[in-house]
């Protein structure tokens, strides 16, 4: 299976674990934004020494970015970015330690697994 399967794959258990974001209509827009934006990260940071948090967060922006009218507006749904972004980055760069990849921050991280 590659990375792109395995994003959605994961996407689909997130949202059976009862994340409100990845609903099927989108899964597909989501994965080319996290992707684009992942491959990305480090020609657009000015972060010095950038961790793999500050990659979450960025990941987390770019697709309230993409696909919110009013990106200010997003309030408490943005734990939920950010638990997307903490899963894509399990799947595509995973860490040894899954507390590294922010595993306990995020209320659906059976889906990650």
């Amino acid at each position: 299976m590659d990375d792109h399967a395995r994003v959605i794959a994961a996407f689909e258990r997130l949202h059976a674990a009862g994340c409100p974001l990845p609903i099927p209509a989108q899964r597909e827009r989501i994965a080319t934004v996290a992707f684009r934006r992942w491959r990305s990260f480090e020609r657009r940071s000015r972060i010095r020494r950038p961790t793999r948090a500050d990659r979450i967060r960025d990941l987390a922006r770019g697709i309230v970015d993409a696909l919110e009218p009013d990106p200010r507006l997003v309030g408490p749904l943005m734990r939920d970015y950010e638990c997307l972004a903490e899963t894509f980055a399990a799947v595509v760069d995973p860490v040894p330690d899954d507390a590294a990849a922010g595993s306990g921050s995020c209320g659906h991280d059976e889906a990650r697994n």
